[in-house]
């Protein structure tokens, strides 16, 4: 008889101890109640701070992986934008959706964003620039005048000016003493005959005589600059005379 009581307060014993041990441990749940004592939700058999947004308290928040957090881009009266950012329908959005919210005809919507009118060109007041300027990235700037020309030729192995290619010469002249013109470079070029050497210092001499020409002309000496090619870079292919009498010459470049 006492073995069977004995034997019976055990087992009641037994089940008491499973009953208590079976149950969850913090932060493990099988449901809310098991979070209810922190305020919190059991999501996943954890303890969280939420469930869904509803559980999220103050404006603009959300509840994500089981944490509340703030809705990306939210705004309302008391929480503002960022920079020129405008509050639409709870959401920080572009400046602008179009012209006339930028409130000004100094002023139009870019990409977003209220941006001041360019000078001339697309978005402009006034598309075109006042005579004498162009229109460079939105600003009317002086216009720059390139001046060009037939390359002036020699002779072979001569340097000298030839009085029937003085005209290119008067002719870049005239258009080098406009202010607005860009500097000049003479380049002085040689048949393919001749060492190297001899050409590049046959070539610095013609593009030298033909500067001479332009400043007794009365073009500004700080406008022009020389360079020799020597026999590099042939206006045309082939070894005979009418190819070589194209070499043979002074060209002009703007820059």
């Amino acid at each position: 008889m006492v073995s069977t009581r004995r034997l019976m307060l055990a087992m009641v014993m037994g089940v008491s101890l499973i009953a208590i041990g079976c149950g969850p441990t913090y932060p493990k749940c099988d449901n809310d109640d098991h979070c209810a004592d922190k305020g919190e939700y059991c999501l996943n058999a954890k303890c969280q701070e939420c469930r869904e947004s509803s559980h999220c308290k103050g404006a603009g928040k959300m509840c994500s992986a089981g944490s509340c957090q703030m809705i990306p881009g939210y705004c309302d009266p008391n929480i503002a934008c960022p920079g020129k950012q405008k509050c639409r329908d709870s959401r920080c959005g572009a400046e602008c959706l179009g012209d006339e919210e930028c409130g000004s005809a100094d002023t139009f919507c870019d990409s977003g964003a209220c941006t001041p009118r360019p000078e001339c060109g697309a978005n402009a007041v006034t598309s075109a620039c006042p005579e004498g300027k162009e229109c460079v990235s939105g600003a009317c700037e002086t216009k720059i005048v390139q001046c060009t020309a037939d390359a002036v030729l020699f002779d072979f192995d001569r340097h000298n000016i030839k009085s029937n290619q003085t005209n290119q010469l008067q002719e870049v002249a005239d258009c080098l003493k406009n202010p607005n013109s860009a500097n000049l470079t003479i380049e002085g070029h040689c048949d393919e005959r001749g060492t190297t050497e001899y050409n590049m210092s046959l070539g610095e001499r013609r593009a030298e005589a033909a500067r001479r020409y332009l400043q007794s002309l009365g073009v500004p000496a700080e406008k022009l600059n020389t360079i020799s090619y020597g026999d590099e870079r042939p206006a045309e292919s082939g070894s005979n005379e009418r190819s070589w009498s194209k070499n043979r010459r002074a060209a002009f470049e703007s820059r």
